[in-house]
């Protein structure tokens, strides 16, 4: 949860995506009459090699993959989980170990960032522990876009799964407030039951962005080449370039995305209020019928996805997030 974000608040933003948090469901009638009125949502496709490209990373980080599944363009939206032949109930399909989610230890461990990192959550307390997992991974995610610009291998660990990950609205279809326009905002919902914690949202996201513009913003520009990563002396004549001033290009937008990523995508981790993104699960579509169920084993952290039924041939794997008749949930 982000600093003093209600968990109604939460739980709204979670129906604008079709890929809904552990804890949220999405509800149709509202997403369908809402963005009925928004502008055109353009869809950018991700290229199926980039998803054979994640199943090949969980797999060198000691995932077991069923050789059933398959990913493929769902039958909702973006990408989706299949199976090629009939699998009975409780087979395993597939797993995700500890290492190959991402969670709060992986931004508190940054070599550059991590103790900053830790610093503001000791201070600010677990409200901004989202906030630091949104600023790592835009960090990470503008890092690998320079090494990619740059015809170079990406170095960080995340950068087969981020590649399937929606960085930018209409991603797969990917809807979510965090990607509209002020505009949008005040013509679309101004009025309704949801429009402050709306605009709330908004401006805590605002505010995170002002704060890890002063703790990410170093390590960007490094590997843009546009700071230096050396201190200390230098020569009276060596020119020093002009400290910069506020985020670097790009951050705002990138920490705008890997909110509306842990918002709609992420798993609670373990019995506390930390949370973590699992790949591949977080793919699966909701149902109120799954076929699958999931659980995390105690002794090593390992997620274990097994079929809930049996599950025929040439069927896109589901998963319940939340029941939509859930007497908690807003505005259904």
């Amino acid at each position: 949860m982000l600093w003093g974000l209600t968990s109604n608040a939460v739980a709204f933003f979670a129906l604008t995506s079709p890929r809904p948090q552990q804890n949220h469901a999405r509800v149709e009638t509202t997403s369908t009459t809402l963005f009925s009125s928004a502008s055109t949502l353009v869809e950018i496709p991700i290229e199926k090699s980039k998803y054979d490209g994640l199943v090949e990373w969980l797999k060198s980080n000691d995932a077991e993959i069923n050789d059933k599944i398959e990913l493929r363009k769902s039958e909702g939206c973006g990408f989706g989980a299949f199976v090629t032949s009939d699998v009975e109930e409780d087979e395993l399909l597939f797993t995700v170990p500890r290492k190959a989610c991402l969670s709060l230890a992986d931004a508190t461990g940054d070599a550059n960032c991590g103790e900053a990192f830790g610093n503001l959550i000791e201070k600010a307390g677990p409200g901004a522990n989202t906030v630091c997992m949104a600023g790592y991974m835009a960090k990470e995610y503008l890092v690998m876009l320079e090494e990619l610009k740059n015809d170079k291998e990406p170095s960080g660990r995340w950068a087969s799964y981020f590649q399937t990950l929606p960085w930018e609205r209409g991603t797969n279809n990917q809807e979510h407030i965090l990607f509209w326009s002020d505009d949008m905002i005040e013509s679309l919902l101004k009025g309704s039951l949801c429009y402050g914690e709306a605009t709330a949202l908004r401006e805590e996201v605002a505010l995170a962005i002002r704060v890890m513009g002063s703790i990410t913003g170093k390590s960007i520009r490094v590997a843009r080449g546009e700071a230096s990563d050396e201190g200390g002396f230098s020569w009276p004549w060596e020119t020093k370039a002009a400290k910069a001033e506020g985020p670097p290009e790009g951050l705002p937008e990138a920490i705008k995305a890997a909110f509306v990523c842990l918002l709609t995508r992420a798993f609670q981790d373990g019995d506390g209020d930390e949370e973590k993104l699992v790949p591949m699960l977080d793919m699966l579509q909701h149902s109120e019928t799954p076929n699958v169920r999931h659980a995390m084993r105690k002794a090593d952290g390992t997620v274990e996805v097994r079929a809930r039924c049996n599950i025929e041939a040439d069927t896109e794997l589901l998963n319940q997030y939340r029941s939509e008749e859930e007497e908690s949930m807003p505005y259904s």
